[in-house]
C-alpha cells in the first residue's frame, strides 16, 4: 500500500514540475455508490448478496496532454459493502456489512467532445468496518477479519458542460475489486459496485 502510495505521489509531483504546454486541472467530485460482495462459501452461511447504498466523494488533479488525452490523480473516500441474508443455526438473518475506504486511484481519459472514458488502477486503504445484524457492531466484535488493503480496476464513462472557466460533470464509474479481502480463507469475497457522481472541474 505504501509503495502504491508513493509511486501516486511521485506521479503527481511530476504533474506539477513537466515543462509541458497542458493545462492542469483541479476537480471535486460527490455523489452515492451501490455496491456488492462477490461471495463464495463453501460453508452456505451466505445465502445471498445484495446491493447496498454509500457515500463517495473525492478530489483530484488532470494533466491535459491534448484536447483529447489527460492523466488523473485521485484522492476519495468511498463506502463499500453489501446486504446479506446469513443462515445460521437453521435461521435466516438478514446483515449489513460496510467498509470506508480512502482510495487513491490514477486514470486516464479520453475525451470524446464533451463526452469522455475513464480508466486505470487504484490503491485503496480501509479506515472502518462494520457489520449491523440485530444492531450495529465492529468488525472485530463479531470476530470477522478482513484484509484492510485492497486493489481495483476502475472504468467508467462522463460527460462535461463548460461554462467558462468552469466544467460541470456527471460520471458513472464501475469498481472491480482484485483481492480475496478474507483473511481467514473461509470465503473467496471481492467488492464490485458502481460509483454515481456528480462535480466541478476549474482550469489553471
Amino acid at each position: 500500500m505504501r509503495r502504491a502510495v508513493a509511486c501516486l505521489g511521485f506521479l503527481g509531483t511530476l504533474l506539477f514540475a513537466t515543462p509541458l504546454h497542458a493545462q492542469l486541472t483541479l476537480g471535486a467530485r460527490g455523489g452515492t455508490t451501490l455496491s456488492t460482495l462477490d461471495f463464495t462459501d463453501e460453508t452456505g452461511v451466505v445465502q445471498d448478496a445484495a446491493p447496498k447504498y454509500g457515500a463517495h466523494g473525492a478530489v483530484s488533479l488532470a494533466y491535459s496532454f491534448s484536447d483529447r488525452l489527460a492523466l488523473v490523480l485521485e484522492a476519495g473516500y468511498t463506502q463499500r459493502g453489501a446486504e446479506l441474508t446469513i443462515l445460521e443455526y437453521d435461521a435466516y438473518y438478514d446483515a449489513t456489512w460496510g467498509y470506508d475506504y480512502f482510495d487513491f486511484s490514477l486514470l486516464g481519459r479520453s475525451s470524446l467532445g464533451p463526452a469522455y472514458l475513464l480508466a486505470g488502477p487504484a490503491a485503496s486503504r480501509r479506515v472502518a468496518c462494520y457489520t449491523a445484524i440485530s444492531h450495529r457492531s465492529t468488525c472485530e466484535s463479531v470476530g470477522a477479519v478482513f484484509r484492510e488493503n485492497d486493489y481495483f480496476l476502475i472504468g467508467g464513462a462522463g460527460v462535461g458542460l463548460d461554462t467558462g472557466p468552469v466544467t460541470w460533470v456527471a460520471e458513472g464509474l464501475y469498481n472491480l475489486g482484485l483481492l480475496n479481502i478474507d483473511n481467514d480463507g473461509v470465503t473467496t469475497t471481492k467488492h464490485r459496485g458502481f460509483v454515481m457522481r456528480l462535480g466541478v472541474d476549474w482550469r489553471g
